[in-house]
């Protein structure tokens, strides 16, 4: 006893020299793949032609798609210029087929055609398409999105042409992503640096605590996600809330006649078994449409947790070591059902019912050690087992008229239910510097959350004229949450209450608000939207014994600018501004406890104050390379702080508002065609932030980092696809945190059964076991010394089976809003 406790006195938690070895291996290699693309050349050959109407007329804005003549995947798009032209650059030898369609024409398709290398161009004539055209030639289709597609105002993630994201989950799929970095020891999502995110699915908002919220993401199937959406600058139409924008999933769906659908089965390891399986199911039938999704994941998780802290007193060094070994057992459901009917050709009545469940099982066997000045004082033994479920359900009821084809009102009404419980046991044995037992303490704590939501929203929509459209709406929010927090202590044979930790409180909260935006095309090639959104806030916590804790009113603008000016087929600038709030969640509000160990712990902050961000961003696009450049100013950001007591060196960490935080970035998104068998995706970032805050003095903090993301995709024969892609993230500050580096480096191996519809994969990620999240804050003047190690997974294998079943003959599905679309983020 004596002698283990000895050996670990003076603890050390630095990364080993080898697993920094292979985060710089990891990012080598990322490095490598781009910089592959900027010396690989073929002989190359432009296409070009032009689509027309039945009467010869120019079609502008039609959709050209060049295609592979093999497997149907898609080599490049293009949108036709005002005199219906097209073109396609740089094209290597290979065989091809283009397709062509333009709305509420038929799509059609070339005959296969044959690329040589000494072809300088290639003339395709013209095209017309009518309503009732035959295809040039019955061709097979099963052509992929591109991953990555710029759109005006978000970045398209198209997560089912990923290969390497079948088998793993929404959060892994996420860390992968351009901009968006993920903090698993925080449980937290940042877009470009900048935190405040709020998270969308179907367009609809999630109200959990982003904490909540991670965890929940970190159970969501990718096979069941058709895409997912980055919306950095979101216009008025969205709620204000998020200051550094939104993120919408998009799961599938099928919008076809008859009954259809997929399914998608995956099984890995991890240190510890994963399975998951989702299914989605549509079935269409004259006025009626009957549609549904349900996903299931079970996952055993071996995690590792290190934390250190250490302060100055009376002369004498305090450090402050834990490491928790935390062995758990997730399960998660999902489910979504839905009813559209059909009353005539301009109104539509549905409903929609969506639900899920959570079950967090953990056993934890944590080692603490206090020491002064390096020798060892205390050394505590702790057995935790923490239970959290949380559920959910949610109703909408919706209606949809469309006054003229190019006038609609949408109304909806929706409730939303949640419940968090989440009690914890610890069980402490306390041990002197010699290893001999002194005491045990046993705790136990206790949190219920129930919170409910009544929204309502009216949305309206007109073309006012030829080159001017308009959108107007009013929405409504009310919410109440209890949080009833419980800490206790095992004394003489009794449980006594901790009062300082414990307690019971109620927060209600109410939004109004309304907003109005116009769309106008200024001429052929410029275009702006412009918003205008108002939001008022009613804000009040309390508690059984004090009312009025925080009593809050306040009302604000949201403007928002875009403008879009195309300078010829291959150059468009875009330029988008928007002004945000970023309200604090729930939880972070109401008073709670969380144990890290008997010196460490995180807790609520009612003095919490909301955070306005102003965030402007340009864009230039060549052909289909992009460059991105955005600056952001953010005042009273939130931001996990810790709060260290000097006597005790104990660690309390609570959410609070710095002065203000700013933030300037810079990414280039960089596909590349090597041959008509590789394709490759590159994104670079590069990202400056200063945060102003507060600790005993003043604090700035400053910072510099790069990201690096890259995906290699090599089309082999017999169907098959192999994709390498790997992730490089340089590390970086928030508020007074710095991040250490990290990284990943992934391959999977794909086979498609065409004729089957099915698909077979198998993905080795995180090969070089590279994603250990770092952060820390050193700032000894200040006596605030923090370190803090998560090793949150490992490298893992899995297998997935995706098939789909039903009928393929294609019906636009309704477009459809609900009033919920940008709520659900708050609740923990």
């Amino acid at each position: 006893m004596n002698n283990q406790y000895c050996t670990i006195s003076s603890p050390n938690i630095s990364n080993t020299s080898s697993k920094k070895t292979t985060r710089h291996y990891c990012s080598f290699f990322v490095l490598l793949f781009v910089c592959c693309s900027f010396f690989i050349t073929n002989a190359q050959t432009n296409i070009h032609g032009y689509v027309t109407n039945k009467d010869g007329k120019p079609l502008p804005n039609s959709n050209v798609l060049l295609l592979n003549a093999k497997d149907s995947v898609l080599i490049k798009g293009r949108l036709t210029n005002q005199a219906g032209g097209y073109s396609f650059e740089n094209i290597p030898a290979g065989t091809y087929l283009i397709s062509f369609s333009y709305t509420g024409l038929d799509q059609i398709y070339t005959s296969i055609f044959t690329i040589t290398n000494h072809q300088d161009n290639l003339a395709m004539g013209s095209v017309p398409l009518d309503e009732n055209n035959q295809q040039l030639k019955a061709v097979v289709v099963s052509a992929r999105k591109p991953l990555y597609e710029q759109k005006i105002d978000r970045l398209v993630i198209n997560v089912a042409s990923s290969i390497t994201s079948a088998g793993s989950t929404a959060l892994d799929v996420l860390e992968r992503s351009p901009g968006i970095m993920v903090d698993r020891i925080n449980n937290n999502l940042s877009i470009n640096g900048k935190s405040g995110v709020i998270v969308m699915m179907n367009g609809k908002r999630s109200y959990m605590d982003i904490s909540s919220l991670v965890l929940f993401l970190q159970g969501i199937p990718s096979g069941n996600i058709e895409r997912i959406e980055v919306i950095t600058t979101p216009p008025a139409n969205f709620d204000a809330e998020g200051s550094a924008g939104i993120i919408n999933i998009v799961l599938k769906s099928k919008n076809q006649f008859g009954t259809n659908g997929s399914y998608s089965l995956s099984a890995g390891y991890d240190k510890g078994e994963q399975s998951m399986a989702s299914i989605n199911i549509n079935h269409r039938k004259g006025k009626i449409n009957l549609f549904g999704n349900y996903s299931f994941s079970r996952t055993r998780l071996q995690q590792v947790r290190k934390n250190y802290h250490a302060v100055t007193f009376a002369g004498n060094f305090i450090e402050d070591y834990s490491e928790s070994n935390r062995h758990a057992l997730v399960s998660q459901h999902d489910g979504q059902a839905g009813i559209d009917y059909e009353i005539n050709k301009k109104t539509i009545v549905g409903a929609l019912l969506t639900a899920n469940y959570r079950n967090w099982n953990m056993d934890a066997d944590n080692n603490a050690f206090v020491s002064t000045n390096y020798k060892l004082d205390t050394a505590i033994k702790t057995a935790n087992n923490e239970l959290h479920t949380t559920s959910n359900y949610g109703i909408n009821l919706n209606l949809q008229h469309n006054f003229k084809e190019d006038e609609k009102l949408s109304v909806n009404m929706d409730y939303l239910n949640y419940n968090d419980n989440n009690p914890s046991k610890y069980n402490n044995a306390y041990y002197n510097n010699l290893g001999n037992f002194i005491y045990d303490q046993k705790v136990i704590s206790g949190k219920v959350t129930p919170l409910i939501f009544w929204i309502a929203a009216i949305d309206y929509s007109k073309k006012l004229s030829k080159k001017v459209d308009m959108e107007a709406g009013a929405k409504g929010t009310t919410s109440r949450l209890n949080n009833d927090v419980m800490v206790a202590s095992f004394n003489q044979n009794n449980w006594l209450q901790d009062t300082a930790l414990s307690g019971f409180h109620n927060l209600h909260e109410s939004v109004a608000a309304a907003y109005y935006s116009v769309s106008i095309a200024l001429d052929t090639a410029t275009s702006i939207k412009a918003g205008l959104r108002y939001e008022y806030t009613s804000f009040n916590l309390g508690s059984h014994t004090e009312k009025n804790i925080v009593d809050r009113h306040y009302g604000n603008l949201f403007p928002s600018f875009f403008m879009l000016h195309t300078i010829n087929e291959n150059n468009a600038i875009n330029f988008s501004y928007s002004r945000r709030i970023w309200r604090p969640s729930f939880t972070d509000l109401a008073p709670w406890v969380l144990f890290y160990d008997p010196k460490t712990f995180q807790t609520g902050n009612p003095a919490l104050q909301p955070a306005i961000t102003d965030a402007a961003n340009v864009s230039y696009t060549y052909k289909n390379k992009i460059i991105t450049v955005s600056y952001s100013y953010t005042a009273d950001p939130i931001s996990m702080q810790p709060h260290v007591d000097d006597a005790t060196n104990k660690l309390i960490s609570s959410m609070t508002n710095a002065k203000n935080n700013k933030n300037a970035s810079i990414s280039f998104s960089l596909p590349f065609t090597v041959t008509k068998w590789w394709n490759m995706q590159n994104n670079i970032s590069g990202n400056w932030d200063q945060s102003n805050s507060f600790y005993k003095e003043a604090v700035k903090t400053e910072s510099k980092s790069a990201s690096v993301q890259s995906t290699q995709t090599f089309t082999l024969p017999k169907d098959i696809a192999v994709e390498l892609s790997g992730y490089y993230y340089s590390g970086g500050s928030w508020g007074l945190y710095k991040f250490g580096s990290m990284g990943s480096l992934d391959i999977g191996v794909q086979k498609k059964f065409i004729t089957k519809k099915s698909t077979l994969s198998f993905n080795i990620r995180n090969i070089l076991n590279s994603q250990t999240s770092q952060f820390s804050v050193y700032i000894p003047a200040q006596n605030l010394i923090q370190k803090n190690i998560y090793i949150y997974g490992y490298t893992d294998f899995s297998l997935s089976f995706t098939h789909s079943f039903g009928k393929d003959k294609v019906k636009q599905k309704r477009d459809r809003t609900t009033g919920a679309e940008d709520e659900k983020g708050r609740v923990n």
